[in-house]
């Protein structure tokens, strides 16, 4: 006879305390020896129907501690087996693994207490596993339910929606009467439909969840984006050419890289655009299509409400210094040294500078002198350089 079939035998006569100590005197490895022993006795002890559910799980835990080779989830399992279902609760308790715990729970229908350890545990994918198996095992009502009482499995279940099941995320809310998220949930949508009619259906329906929710500002937004809608299907169908899922900005400039200055127009007053975000679009447009008559033209239309600096930088951006030149006399003094460097006219950029009697553009210009540089440009400079620290 083996140690092995000694203790086995010890074991099934229920000589516990006996074969414990021959594994200690023979030192036999934990698991092998006193941790199976103590599992043994305590599969034994759960079987004991004269005494308490209390008393049983108390006893257990004193005897087994907490030994890491032996599973409370087993003995749990074999407990329920017995038809001790109470008993299989209070035993999970001492498990300090949750993976552990939540199967066994879930197989006992203990599905509210499965979740909470889940959430406990604080691993997701755990939750995810009770959530799908109460998706499952629950009518729709009811399991809306149980999710609005444990906000962390609600969340988790609503990022699974938002990729999996988006109807699913609609009754979501739905059942919560939250107009906020239906209204977003609705713009959204919009995007993923394929007519303009069927995306402008799911825009009003975000606007009516808006105004539920008192959202006004959520509300004339997506309004604002249902007519720019309209004005852009309209424009793809006089002009062929795609303008749909084009922000507003790139809409207007655009029409206006196309020469359709009116439509511009008309956008720019029905949207409000404010007055010097339309003249930062329209310059950029017209030098991007090297339009310099029209520039010019638009210069001279009214006074600028961005000043001319910028016309002279779009022109010097696109290469054209001789266009750029033009703006230059009437930038204005505070920027004129500014406008003279993006020229290249380090010259006027240095008379500018003695003008304003500024040190500091005085030294801008000189950090933009090269080894080539007239040495009397060089003298002016530092001597007015020298002038200014005086003062």
């Amino acid at each position: 006879m083996t140690v092995q079939v000694l203790i086995d035998r010890l074991v099934f006569r229920r000589l516990y305390p006996l074969a414990i100590e021959i594994c200690r005197y023979l030192k036999i490895p934990e698991f092998q020896g006193v941790s199976r022993v103590l599992k043994h006795w305590a599969c034994f002890k759960v079987q004991q129907k004269e005494e308490p559910d209390d008393v049983i799980a108390c006893a257990i835990n004193q005897k087994l501690g907490d030994t890491a080779s032996i599973s409370y989830s087993e003995i749990a399992a074999r407990a329920y087996e017995c038809g001790r279902t109470e008993l299989a609760i209070k035993l999970l308790e001492f498990e300090p693994r949750s993976g552990e715990q939540v199967p066994l729970l879930l197989k006992m229908k203990r599905s509210q207490l499965a979740l909470s350890k889940a959430i406990e545990s604080g691993d997701t994918d755990l939750v995810y596993t009770v959530v799908t198996y109460l998706k499952n095992e629950m009518n729709r009502g009811d399991f809306f339910m149980t999710l609005r009482n444990q906000p962390v499995a609600l969340s988790l279940y609503r990022q699974f929606c938002k990729h999996q099941e988006q109807n699913t995320l609609k009754d979501l809310f739905n059942q919560d009467d939250d107009h906020q998220e239906l209204g977003n949930f609705y713009v959204r949508a919009s995007y993923g439909e394929g007519s303009v009619e069927a995306r402008m259906a799911a825009l009003q329906n975000a606007v009516d969840e808006f105004n539920k929710a008192k959202n006004e500002f959520s509300a004339k937004a997506t309004e604002e984006q249902m007519k720019l809608l309209r004005w852009q299907r309209r424009f793809q169908e006089e002009f062929d050419k795609p303008y749909l899922d084009c922000s507003l900005h790139e809409t207007v400039h655009s029409l206006l890289l196309d020469s359709k200055h009116k439509q511009a127009e008309q956008l720019y007053k029905d949207f409000r655009i404010p007055d010097k975000r339309f003249w930062w679009l329209k310059i950029s447009a017209l030098a991007e299509k090297e339009d310099w008559e029209e520039l010019e033209k638009f210069s001279k239309s009214k006074k600028s409400p961005i000043g001319y600096l910028p016309f002279v930088e779009i022109c010097v951006k696109h290469h054209n210094k001789y266009e750029a030149k033009k703006y230059v006399t009437k930038v204005t003094l505070e920027q004129k040294v500014k406008a003279h460097l993006a020229v290249g006219d380090l010259e006027q950029a240095v008379e500018a500078a003695i003008e304003r009697r500024s040190e500091s553009e005085l030294n801008l210009v000189l950090s933009r002198c090269t080894p080539t540089t007239d040495r009397a440009l060089l003298d002016k400079i530092n001597s007015a350089r020298a002038g200014a620290l005086k003062k």
